[in-house]
């Protein structure tokens, strides 16, 4: 560990002699750019250097001329600033630069307000991302000591690390990761490092540096989500019995970890609503947000159902300066073509690390709108996002312009987070390139080379805090050293930060003393906020009890009701039975009402049950998830349900509820394939979720993406003729498409391998075998001859394929 509160320039040396490519934020940016749109070049440079992004048939002449495309400097903190456009009435504040932050990718708050940092400084150090696996990531302490709203303190808390990608608080330490494992790290008094011990080896193995889960968001229901993975993670006592479903991972003298499996979700970056709803993004897919809780629609393992993602806005962009470095900028329709925006990206390309803006020094009317970070334009773009029945959906806050753009091409916004002051902090990696060589093109390289924008990339890194002009500022909290009864008014605490470390702080040191404040607080409070964050605190400290729900279920706001509804089940049978009247009441009040009673009435131990979901079913049976909830909720009463509606079931209800446990789901074919078709499936998995980084889009289940990307599982499209799926991973496939006669329009274009030398025909031969025989699907081998073959027949295609093309 080294601290130095006046850290002096001449050590930027000392941790800038490497940095790799940050394919993590860069995930946004390479893997649309490079894993949906690839083509070949045809310029001078591929006689001499190879590029993995190159692919056959693609024009790259560049689209602006060289004469007409700015200078990209580095700019100092002072002419970055100016180079900054934002919105009136804000104001954008430099908190940290370099020598105190480089290439900073992550952070998190400790209850004092200090800066946790994941470092990527191991980030492209060059255009051919060379030792970016030179174990020098850090993880630094970054904090203000005079009050002045500017770090002056850097201390280096880890230096050894490879490509950090996550950071996250937690009772006698941090969490954190590398590119393959989730670690603890014990912080002892003086910042000092204790225990450091692996909690999950497989958090992040397998895949390209962009397609790896990342970010430890601690959630309104007490478990760690992260993005880009299907485990969430819950810090428990000792002593507490396991949630259903679970399994112990790790423990250490604190707390033991449970892991569970939930929904796949995101790309980079994660954050949640003040009900526990969280939102991510893809690469092209600014933001999206699920209209339910995580876990929801899955507690029934009779029947996979998996909450459904939806948009917040549209993909436009709007920058403030021309985009040439876009690793497709030369492909139709990516840039303006022409008009005073020739030039300009046109969508998102490298949407990042969004967060719902949950603080309180904005004026009101910014509170819970969703703000995202393009970095490959140079912007941070704001949507409002709007609330529907069982989907949300978002619009433009400034309609054709952004939050924030700078004409600084190397300003790369790749984080944000709602701070304690209640600002919005932006992570900027400031950093000339962010496409990572697994996916750059000898266009990019070219741009990158003729503006230098691969140099002076180690040293750099930049913290800006956002900020209303007119709005004080509040002094630093002081969290860590308060007892529990002390934290417990911050839990009502106007900002959401504070909300959120108050609850973890007394959930993880599991001091149940002070349930009765909590409970106090439930009862009396008129900001619905507040009581829904108590109300979860209690289920942390598995303290709920019949006066808080009795609270929650009269208080006027319905999301209050949600919780109590969902936290009712924790009570005893005796104590639920209490409630079976107030719950018919609500039951016809308010269709989110009814659909949380749906989830939670086949966990209730009352008399009511089957009336209660009568009630519901009668008044909101025809409206969105309803019937999915119920069938989630009922698991193991599926029967009892049917007996009671008898010929009053609907036909949606009973379609479902024929599928538990009849679902033609197959994990997996493997084991009816002869041994040596059951190593390429192995070989195949390995690809489809690493190098090949087919799993970005399909899925790890192979259920396709919302927006992004057709399923996999059961399609005729992989389980019908080899040759099909052969052609499509050789020269890709451009949208619309039909799978089982439903269109799918996507808006990116799969990119075909063929010409990519590091996949051989064998390589394709084992991916096409994994996805044949995955998810349901029982479709057989692929031998490398079948694909040299098709190969050969195709070797004139140079344009991804249609559905016309390929007589579907």
């Amino acid at each position: 560990m080294r601290t130095d509160k006046n850290f002096k320039k001449n050590s930027v040396a000392v941790l800038a002699h490497t940095l790799v490519g940050l394919s993590i934020v860069g995930c946004s940016y390479a893997v649309l750019e490079d894993d949906s749109q690839s083509g070949s070049g045809t310029s001078e440079t591929e006689a001499t250097t190879t590029n993995l992004g190159d692919r056959e048939g693609h024009d790259m002449t560049p689209p602006i001329a060289a004469e007409d495309i700015p200078p990209a400097p580095v700019l100092t903190v002072p002419e970055a600033l100016a180079s900054m456009q934002i919105q009136s009435g804000f104001e954008l504040e430099n908190v940290a630069a370099e020598p105190y932050v480089f290439n900073p990718v992550a952070l998190s708050f400790d209850g004092d307000g200090r800066m946790w940092v994941a470092e990527m400084t191991t980030f492209m150090p060059d255009l051919d991302g060379n030792n970016e696996e030179i174990p020098v990531g850090s993880i630094a302490i970054l904090d203000d000591t005079d009050g002045d709203g500017k770090v002056d303190k850097r201390t280096v808390f880890l230096d050894d690390i490879i490509l950090p990608r996550t950071i996250a608080l937690v009772k006698g330490g941090i969490l954190y990761s590398d590119q393959t494992q989730l670690y603890f790290a014990e912080v002892k008094a003086g910042d000092e490092l204790g225990v450091r011990e692996v909690v999950d080896p497989d958090y992040a193995r397998g895949g390209s540096v962009e397609h790896k889960p990342n970010g430890m968001l601690y959630a309104l229901d007490n478990w760690y989500y992260n993005a880009k993975s299907d485990r969430r993670y819950k810090v428990l006592p000792l002593d507490e019995k396991l949630p259903e479903g679970s399994e112990e991972v790790y423990r250490n003298q604190y707390w033991k970890m449970a892991l569970s499996k939930t929904e796949s979700r995101g790309q980079w970056g994660i954050s949640m609503d003040d009900y526990g709803r969280l939102f991510h993004n893809w690469n092209s897919v600014p933001v999206q947000g699920e209209f339910l809780r995580p876990n929801s629609l899955n507690r029934n393992p009779g029947l996979v159902q998996e909450i459904k993602a939806h948009s917040i806005g549209d993909k436009r962009v709007y920058p403030v300066r021309i985009n040439p470095g876009v690793n497709r900028a030369y492909l139709p329709e990516t840039l303006v073509s022409e008009g005073p925006d020739k030039g300009k990206l046109v969508n998102f390309t490298a949407s990042s690390g969004s967060v719902v803006y949950r603080g309180n020094q904005f004026p009101d009317e910014y509170y819970g709108v969703t703000f995202v970070p393009e970095p490959a334009a140079n912007l941070i773009s704001a949507r409002r996002i709007v609330e529907g029945q069982g989907e949300l959906s978002g619009e433009e806050l400034y309609p054709q312009s952004e939050m924030l753009a700078s004409t600084d091409e190397r300003f790369r916004p790749v984080n944000l987070y709602t701070a304690p002051d209640g600002t919005l902090y932006i992570v900027d990696m400031y950093h000339g390139v962010i496409q990572h060589k697994e996916f750059l093109t000898t266009y990019l390289r070219e741009q990158s080379e003729a503006r230098d924008l691969d140099e002076n990339n180690n040293n750099m890194g930049r913290i800006y805090r956002l900020r209303w002009a007119e709005n004080e500022l509040p002094e630093k909290p002081q969290l860590l050293n308060k007892t529990s009864s002390q934290l417990v008014p911050y839990l009502a605490h106007a900002n959401g930060w504070h909300r959120d470390t108050a609850r973890r702080l007394i959930v993880q040191r599991n001091d149940r003393s002070v349930a009765e404040e909590i409970t106090r607080l439930v009862v009396t409070s008129n900001d619905h906020r507040a009581q829904i964050n108590a109300l979860w605190t209690l289920e942390g400290l598995k303290a709920v009890n019949r006066e808080s729900i009795r609270a929650g279920l009269n208080s006027p706001h319905a999301k209050v009701n949600v919780s109590a509804i969902e936290l009712l089940t924790r009570l005893s049978e005796n104590e639920q039975q209490e409630f079976a009247t107030d719950l018919v009441r609500l039951s016809t009040s308010d269709y989110e009402i009814a659909l949380q009673l749906a989830l939670s009435a086949g966990e209730l131990k009352i008399d009511s049950t089957m009336e209660l979901l009568t009630s519901v079913l009668n008044e909101y049976g025809d409206r969105p998830l309803i019937n999915e909830a119920v069938v989630s909720g009922i698991a193991g009463r599926e029967q009892e349900l049917e007996s009671y509606l008898g010929d009053d079931i609907n036909e949606k209800l009973s379609s479902l509820l024929n599928l538990v446990g009849n679902q033609q789901i197959v994990e997996s074919n493997v084991d009816y394939l002869v041994t040596r078709e059951q190593i390429q499936y192995m070989r195949g998995q390995e690809m489809y979720e690493g190098r090949a980084a087919c799993a970005g889009c399909h899925g790890q289940h192979g259920k396709g993406q919302e927006g992004m990307a057709p399923p996999l599982a059961n399609s005729d499209w992989v389980t019908g003729e080899s040759e099909v799926l052969i052609r499509v991973l050789l020269h890709g496939l451009r949208g619309p498409i039909k799978v089982n006669d439903v269109e799918y329009e996507f808006p990116l274009v799969m990119p075909g391998l063929a010409d990519n030398d590091s996949f051989s025909d064998q390589d394709h031969a084992d991916i096409a075998t994994y996805i044949r025989n995955n998810w349901g699907n029982a479709a057989g081998a692929v031998s490398a001859d079948e694909v040299r073959e098709i190969r050969e027949q195709s070797a004139t295609q140079n344009q991804p394929y249609t559905a016309s093309d390929l007589g579907r």
